[in-house]
């Protein structure tokens, strides 16, 4: 008999605990009843609308009530919780949770490309977090401009769009000696400057730019363009005033085009003429990029435009931009708007 109360007790204790735990309360945004057949759960309203849950056929074998709830003020272990600065994305929970489907649905979630900072638009990963532990993944889909991801999922359980990792301006940039087979027959390469060019300095170097008709070489000393040579046109052009290369678009710093004069020898042993030309060089975060059949989440664009006016060429300009991803170096190239990506990673 003395053991009632100490039993009494325990069920008064668990009986407490759930009625505590029920007070939680997050609430269903969407919710939809899905048999063998399959179907489509959508958020159409709030910080998830664009949320969307393909259920393919097969995948459930008897009609079940599945649900998407948000948590956002309840997350679990490995999401955000309170904080100063938000995620791209809120979490929110696939219910009946922990339930396993036979066949892989689709899931497409919005997040907010404004509220990512020092990467890509597109930097993004999906988190799932099941029993508790966070499981992160590539996923196949990013729209950086309208702001969702899609993913495969097998379970249903909580998930979130979160921010990639954060790369140093240095992990994207191109290694000298390296040369990037592009198509359509480009290629690109970061070469040391021989020590009879005018442009030879013991850190300077030169980007060379081939294609079918084209060999373009720029010239960088100090992180500054100082001058460019066409191999196939024979004549070399020198700027008077350099440019810096890596001016960053998204820092708020003012900066703008710089108008210089330029010395031209065209061929090169010939005298110099005089010129002009206008440069502008900046970099700014690109969007997600997929090359040689892999998705490049972390991005970035420089973009060169130059507007001349020589004796001998008369008036002209062009815009060039490359590509770089985190550990890869250049990844693409456009000339006037002529795109040409890499072949392989």
């Amino acid at each position: 008999m003395r053991a009632c109360p100490i039993l009494l007790l325990a069920c008064c204790t668990v009986g407490c605990g759930s009625s505590s735990s029920s007070t939680i309360s997050t609430p269903v945004i969407a919710s939809a009843t899905i048999g063998p057949e399959g179907g489509v759960i959508t958020v159409d309203a709030g910080w998830q609308a664009g949320l969307r849950l393909t259920i393919p056929a097969g995948a459930l074998a008897v009609p079940t009530a599945v649900r998407v709830r948000d948590v956002s003020q309840n997350p679990a272990p490995g999401t955000f919780g309170t904080s100063i600065v938000l995620p791209p994305g809120q979490p929110f929970a696939l219910e009946p949770a922990g339930l396993r489907l036979d066949e892989l649905a689709t899931l497409r979630v919005p997040y907010r490309p404004s509220y990512i900072f020092n990467t890509g638009p597109g930097n993004v990963r999906a988190r799932e977090v099941r029993n508790g532990f966070p499981i992160d993944y590539d996923p196949p889909v990013v729209d950086a401009r309208v702001g969702f991801i899609e993913f495969p999922v097998r379970n249903l359980s909580q998930y979130q769009v979160i921010k990639g990792p954060v790369a140093n301006l240095d992990s994207y940039l191109p290694v000298q000696g390296t040369t990037v087979a592009l198509t359509d027959g480009y290629t690109f390469s970061v070469e040391e400057v021989p020590t009879q060019s005018p442009f030879y300095q013991p850190t300077a170097s030169r980007w060379r730019i081939r294609g079918p008709e084209t060999d373009d070489l720029l010239y960088i000393a100090n992180n500054k363009w100082v001058g460019r040579e066409s191999v196939t046109a024979e004549w070399r052009e020198t700027w008077i005033s350099p440019v810096d290369v890596w001016f960053g678009a998204n820092s708020g710093m003012p900066g703008g085009a710089v108008t210089m004069n330029t010395e031209v020898r065209r061929p090169l042993t010939s005298l110099p003429v005089g010129g002009q030309i206008t440069a502008f060089s900046a970099w700014s975060w690109a969007e997600p990029r997929l090359v040689a059949g892999r998705l490049l989440y972390d991005v970035i664009t420089l973009r060169v435009t130059l507007a001349w006016n020589r004796q001998d060429l008369g008036v002209g300009q062009r815009e060039y931009r490359f590509f770089f991803a985190t550990g890869l170096g250049l990844v693409g190239f456009s000339e006037d708007a002529v795109g040409h990506d890499r072949t392989s990673l």
